[in-house]
């Protein structure tokens, strides 16, 4: 495949890593499983190719962002440079601002998922199995979703969301690691994937809470 010319706007990197697909995967000699993160099947995603938020029908593995936003985690602000360049994602090679077509293409190839880098039987794969199974994204948005406008959290959502939080802090604190290095193996919190519906699951970030008690 052909690399474009980068004209180092960062319009692209601000938006949004990139998704690792399964051509990408000798890049994680490169790119550390820490940068990524799991979007988890059922959750809404832009999709470029409709314009608009989707319901994922499959994982995906990105390069994660910046804590708060997308940004990629690789892009240097201050110069517009990419800090993984010379093992950039396909994705990125493909991208053009003057034609699409090329990224829009490589979209559509097999991405890379948990079961691509987690193997099968390991204590790690049936961990990441029980969480889907315990809390399943597409239970948490039809809660969120039945939500009366301006009423109380309900008690049902509150305990999945509580629950979950829970789950990771348990194994975060065991193999001592922050929240963030499980998102290529748990995908993001709920609540954060419940964020854009109602700004009041923020209430469940400990980052702010920890903040407004400083």
């Amino acid at each position: 495949m052909a690399l474009n010319a980068c004209r180092r706007c960062g319009t692209c990197c601000r938006k949004g890593g990139p998704t690792l697909h399964m051509s990408d995967a000798a890049l994680l000699e490169h790119i550390p499983v820490s940068s990524l993160v799991c979007l988890r099947r059922g959750e809404p995603a832009f999709d470029p190719r409709t314009g608009g938020n989707q319901p994922l029908r499959q994982e995906l593995l990105k390069i994660r962002g910046k804590y708060g936003n997308w940004e990629c985690m690789y892009f240097r602000s201050s110069d517009s440079a990419c800090l993984a360049y010379e093992h950039r994602p396909v994705e990125c090679r493909a991208l053009s601002c003057e034609d699409p077509s090329e990224v829009l293409a490589v979209m559509d190839m097999p991405p890379l998922s948990r079961g691509d880098i987690v193997p099968a039987g390991t204590a790690l794969r049936d961990l990441i199995e029980e969480h889907e199974r315990l809390f399943p994204v597409a239970e948490a948005l039809d809660r969120a979703r039945d939500r009366r406008v301006g009423a109380d959290m309900p008690d049902e959502l509150d305990s999945l969301i509580r629950r979950e939080i829970h789950f990771r802090d348990i194994f975060a604190e065991k193999v001592g690691v922050a929240d963030e290095e499980l998102w290529p193996y748990l995908g993001r919190p709920l609540w954060m994937v419940l964020l854009p519906l109602h700004g009041d699951f923020r209430r469940y970030d400990l980052k702010t809470k920890t903040a407004s008690n400083c």
